[in-house]
């Protein structure tokens, strides 16, 4: 008993902040890289979601000067509909969608090979108020809920800024912290 105390207290606690935390996100790999002139830069777009979607639209932005886009090869394994899988004028869009139920989970959404004109590190930038992940009732996932809906718990999870990582980290030492109390606690009676 005194070992699910502490079990409960380090691993429940902080898969919390997964349920409420984020709902999904878009994620390029690698997000920044030095690279040199003429190098090929082999792209993942990536995005994670913990409630079903139906269609997608991303926009990644690049700065044409620098960067020119050699291949956007889609996931349609996962992502059978595509509608659109194009790159131009700095903005590479990304739009599919698939049946009921939908996609939950994390996986690839495409593959891009970008080429640099020029020596630097800046890569791609997921357009966060162009894109959408859409769940069966056409909302975005992306976005904060209403604040009367009754899902408002749900937030914007951006995985550049690191804030996932620390909510996520702290609530693991509070886990394992109130695990060690209530183990204590326990193995004194």
């Amino acid at each position: 008993m005194k070992y699910i105390a502490f079990l409960v207290g380090a691993l429940f606690i902080p898969s919390l902040s997964l349920v409420h935390g984020a709902v999904g996100f878009i994620d390029v790999a690698p997000d920044t890289l030095d690279y040199e002139a003429g190098t090929e830069v082999p792209l993942e777009v990536r995005i994670r979601t913990l409630e079903s979607i139906t269609s997608l639209r991303i926009h990644l932005r690049y700065d044409p000067a620098t960067l020119e886009v050699r291949q956007v090869k889609p996931n349609t394994e996962t992502f059978p509909y595509w509608w659109t899988q194009e790159a131009a004028n700095g903005t590479i869009t990304l739009e599919a969608s698939l049946p009921k139920p939908g996609f939950k989970g994390e996986d690839l959404v495409a593959a891009v090979v970008v080429a640099a004109k020029e020596a630097g590190t800046k890569l791609l930038e997921v357009d966060e108020d162009a894109s959408l992940l859409l769940n069966a009732q056409d909302e975005n996932i992306l976005k904060p809920r209403e604040e009367n809906s009754p899902q408002n718990d749900y937030k914007i999870a951006n995985t550049r800024s690191g804030g996932f990582v620390v909510v996520f980290g702290g609530l693991l030492v509070i886990g394992v912290v109130l695990g060690g109390v209530l183990f204590l606690r326990g193995r004194k009676k």
